[in-house]
């Protein structure tokens, strides 16, 4: 259970991490900061897989 604990915190803190590195870029809110960061890991993960628009 402390293993679970310990990866799920260290795996939530990469990711508020990222989201305020996403505000910094864009110079926005947490709100859109996430939205931001969520669309550009589906456009990457669509390229990865060849399905270009």
């Amino acid at each position: 259970e402390d293993k679970v604990k310990a990866e799920l915190k260290n795996y939530m803190t990469k990711g508020f991490k990222n989201v305020k590195e996403m505000c910094k870029t864009h110079n926005c809110d947490l709100r859109m900061g996430a939205f931001t960061l969520g669309v550009n890991r589906v456009a990457r993960a669509t390229l990865l897989r060849g399905w270009e628009a």
